[in-house]
Order: structure tokens, then C-alpha cells, then sequence
């Protein structure tokens, strides 16, 4: 490719860019700079020229349409880079993949019209500040959130309370107020609740917008808050807020497509999958020091699960779109 200094050296290429960027992720993670390129491979599949051979055996023939590369920006570190290639195509399911995907805060992110790279090194924009631009939904209800938690501390969390709360079914019926079933969603009671609320929200709902669009995460969002709200209204009445609910949906829904579709390239390490239902399971014995909404976090989670396994059924042979 043009736009490849001299010692750039691409390595490996995938017909899709969810193993690529899982893999440009991994090698990050390891200090090894890569760019993910966009192009059909060389005739031999792969630029590896004064590197061990041997290595390059060891990985799978690429294919005709194979259109992203993995390209190693550092020639010092081709030979390890190859190793680590090799480790990947055998079983790119291992939890340290995704794990890495996370801790480089970016597992499915990229833009659509140009080649990505991928470095330990960060230049121009800061990641967060593309994060946010990439996913403006995701960027609206944290916004929504934050606006609302902040208007509250000044001194309108009454107006806002009343405003944005649930109603019993029988007032809705009168009212007309839908909107009262998912605006629960953006109430906030503690600067640990938001914080600990968005930080998730952040972290899956960007992965999940990335790869759905901006309308499913919306329609999950929507999904997901009214099961949550109005299973927790049934279960204690109309006093409760949060956005933890949606957190637990999107949780299982990342959770259950990285089982369902593993070849998509999302799922959850399994220590965060673990914790997440161990502190669903301590909210039910009321051992925490913080009120729990119990129902919320639980069918928030079934909502989140179905929502993946009929995406899963409905699916086909499509991918995400990135």
C-alpha cells in the first residue's frame, strides 16, 4: 500500500476485520505498533521478506478475499509478531485476546472509509474523544445522563425527579406518559452510582453501536429499560433510577454473541462476566451497603440475553457491519 513506510511488514490477512482488529489489539497490547490496512493480499499472502520462514509456514494460506492486514510498523518486531499470529489462528477464541481488546479500550473500533492503525503510541485526537464521536448514541444517553445528575446537585432533582420518574400502570393508562417507562434510565442518586453505570454503558454500548449502528442500540436501549423499569415498578413501586438495568441487558446481550457468534469477535473475559453475576447475585442476599434494584438488574439481564439470541436466529450469514 502507498501509505506504508519502508520497513512496514504485513503479516497476516483476514477476509474480516473483526479477527484483525482482535489480533491489532493483542499485538498492542504487547507493545508491538501494527496498522490494520484495507487491500487485497500479495500473491503469496503475506510481505515477509528477511523474516524466519519457518514462522510463515506455520500460518494458514490467506484467501482471495482476504481484504485486511495486519501490518507490523517496527521490523525489530516482525519475528514476534509472527509468533503471536501463529498462537491466534490456532485458537482465536482464548479469553487473553479479548481481554486485551478491552484494556486498549477499543475492541471493535475503527472507521468505515480508511485503513486503521492501531499503535501503543497515541497521535492526534485522543481515543476517547474518537470513542465519542463514533457512537452518538451511546455519546446522547451518557450526555442525558450526566446533564441530569448535574441539573439534580444544583438544586432541580425535584423537578427532575417528578418529571422523569415511573408511574403505576393505571396512571400511565390515564396519562398517556410512556415516556416514564425508560426515563428512570437517566436518574442518579450518588456520583458512584453514575459512575460506576456509565463506565459500563460506555465500554458496551460503544462496542455494540460500533457493530449494530446507532438504531439497534437505540432499539436495545429502549428494550432493555422498559423490561428493566417495569419489572422493578411490579416488584417495589415507582421509586427507583438508574441506568443499571440497561447496563445488565447490554451485558448479557456482549455476552451471549460472544458465545453464540464467536467468529464476530465480541464477547466479555470471563473474570468480568464473573463478577457481573456475582454482584446480581449479592443485590438478592442484601449484603451490600447500597439499596440494589434487584428486578431491574435481573430481567434487564434476560432482556439483554434474548436480545442476543434472536439477533443470533435472525442473523444468518450477515455480519456487524464493521
Amino acid at each position: 500500500m502507498s501509505d506504508l513506510g519502508k520497513d512496514s511488514t504485513p503479516i497476516l490477512a483476514f477476509s474480516d476485520k473483526k479477527p484483525a482488529r482482535l489480533l491489532a489489539d493483542y499485538l498492542t497490547s504487547c507493545n508491538i505498533d501494527v496498522r490494520i490496512g484495507k487491500g487485497k493480499p500479495a500473491v503469496s499472502g503475506y510481505d515477509t521478506a528477511d523474516v524466519d520462514q519457518e514462522s510463515v509456514d506455520k500460518l494458514p494460506d490467506p484467501i482471495e478475499t482476504s481484504r485486511y492486514q495486519i501490518i507490523v510498523l517496527n521490523p525489530n518486531d516482525v519475528q514476534e509478531a509472527l509468533k503471536i499470529a501463529e498462537d491466534f489462528v490456532t485458537n482465536p477464541n482464548q479469553a487473553k485476546y479479548q481481554q486485551a481488546a478491552w484494556e486498549v479500550g477499543k475492541s471493535i473500533a475503527g472507521s468505515k472509509d480508511s485503513p486503521q492503525r492501531v499503535t501503543a503510541k497515541s497521535a492526534g485526537v485522543p481515543v476517547w474523544l474518537q470513542d465519542l464521536k463514533s457512537t452518538p448514541f451511546m455519546s446522547l444517553v451518557l450526555a442525558i445522563c450526566l446533564g441530569v445528575f448535574l441539573l439534580s446537585y444544583l438544586g432541580a432533582s425535584n423537578v427532575i425527579y417528578q418529571s422523569l420518574t415511573i408511574r403505576s400502570i393505571d396512571e400511565l393508562l390515564q396519562s398517556q406518559q410512556w415516556w416514564r417507562l425508560f426515563t428512570p434510565a437517566f436518574l442518579h442518586f450518588g456520583a458512584i452510582h453514575i459512575i460506576f453505570n456509565l463506565i459500563w454503558w460506555w465500554l458496551l454500548g460503544s462496542q455494540l453501536e460500533r457493530a449494530f449502528g446507532s438504531v439497534s442500540l437505540a432499539v436495545i436501549f429502549a428494550i432493555a429499560a422498559i423490561s428493566s423499569n417495569v419489572a422493578q415498578l411490579l416488584v417495589s413501586g415507582p421509586n427507583f433510577g438508574g441506568l443499571s438495568g440497561v447496563v445488565y441487558a447490554l451485558f448479557g446481550y456482549v455476552w451471549w454473541i460472544g458465545l453464540l457468534r464467536p467468529q464476530w469477535g465480541m464477547g466479555l473475559p470471563n473474570n468480568l462476566v464473573y463478577f457481573l453475576l456475582g454482584w446480581l447475585a449479592l443485590g438478592y442476599f442484601d449484603v451490600l451497603w447500597v439499596n440494589m434494584a434487584n428486578e431491574a438488574h435481573l430481567f434487564g439481564l434476560i432482556s439483554g440475553c434474548l436480545m442476543a439470541l434472536a439477533t443470533h436466529q435472525l442473523a444468518g450469514n450477515r455480519r456487524p457491519r464493521n
